[in-house]
């Protein structure tokens, strides 16, 4: 009975020390997975991908703002060309 105690307690033993070690891994692999994300977010930030992305983006917004001022444009040239009377005709 002595025997079966003392090896359950080694038992113990060595799997306390097990889990202290896993525990110690598993900090050093947070830390690097923490590591290569950060890595990875800054290359992908100075990535050429990234840049052309936004080259393209810029190139969408200034024609979008070329087209709404023609919009805009058109609209105030409609209003003075017609004006309120060609909706009093109607």
């Amino acid at each position: 009975m002595l025997n079966k105690i003392k090896h359950l307690e080694e038992l113990v033993k060595s799997s306390v020390a097990l889990i202290k070690k896993l525990e110690d891994e598993n900090t050093v692999l947070k830390l690097q997975i923490q590591t290569l994300n950060a890595d990875r977010q800054r290359i992908i930030k100075n990535s050429a991908g990234a840049r052309e992305l936004a080259q393209f983006k810029e190139k969408v917004r200034k024609k979008l703002s070329r087209i709404t001022a023609r919009i805009d444009k058109t609209i105030t040239l409609q209003d003075t060309l017609f004006g309120e009377d060609f909706d009093d005709n109607q």
